[in-house]
């Protein structure tokens, strides 16, 4: 079965629009188109190219485009790096703790940040007690927990506008990447936009946690915080 990965990515340095179609996350692309982004807004032609666009992929890949990941490239990697120390006057970490301690976290940054988008959290160090682990211990005792996390964002509204658009046409997006994070993945081909797509959307860096709802996933949010850890 022909499973599309279909990539539009706004370079918003270079003022550039790339919309890349891949199949089986091939890095390959099957379709590929690059447009001048400033152009098409001073003409008022962004819609209506995206429009021709869709029906040209629909057309030659023969299946229909309701879905897709929407990339942001901006001038550089945006984060807020926060991180927590919170005494466990000796009791053990429990999977319920843990939980709460991020939540209550990334509502921090939402509340603090509402014109920030997050769109990729990364755990860059644990520790216990001053030892640093490669997993979360749950069970173990201590007094002193540390967690320093990454919190990667985009302009809220920037996104916000290009999701409404694509709404009006009933397309989805799977999913808010990154680019410039996406590219750091990658150990060559730097410039290689399908690769960094597929990249991001294969969670190659284990330490990324999948963005957290208001409303707590415990059993899908907990899988993922075992396999980052693992």
């Amino acid at each position: 079965m022909i499973n599309l990965n279909i990539f539009v990515n706004i370079n918003i340095k270079l003022n550039q629009i790339n919309i890349v179609v891949n199949s089986n996350k091939n890095p390959i692309p099957v379709f590929s188109k690059k447009f001048d982004l400033d152009n098409l807004i001073k003409h008022n032609e962004f819609e209506l190219v995206l429009k021709q666009i869709i029906l040209e992929i629909e057309k030659k890949l023969n299946t229909s485009v309701n879905k897709l990941y929407l990339m942001i490239e901006d001038h550089q990697l945006n984060s807020i790096d926060i991180s927590i120390n919170e005494n466990f006057e000796n009791n053990a970490i429990t999977r319920t703790s843990i939980e709460y301690l991020l939540q209550d976290l990334r509502q921090h940054i939402i509340t603090n940040h509402d014109d920030k988008r997050i769109v990729h959290i990364i755990i860059k160090k644990c520790k216990l007690d001053d030892e640093e682990y490669n997993n979360i211990p749950f069970g173990n005792k201590c007094r002193n927990f540390f967690l320093e996390i990454s919190f990667i964002y985009l302009k809220k509204n920037f996104v916000s506008n290009f999701e409404n658009l694509l709404k009006k046409h009933q397309i989805e997006v799977n999913r808010i990447i990154c680019t410039n994070y996406a590219r750091s993945l990658l150990d060559i081909d730097f410039d290689d936009l399908s690769k960094a797509g597929i990249a991001a959307i294969d969670n190659n860096n284990l330490n990324e946690v999948n963005v957290i709802s208001k409303k707590i996933n415990k059993l899908g949010f907990f899988e993922k915080l075992f396999h980052i850890f693992s």
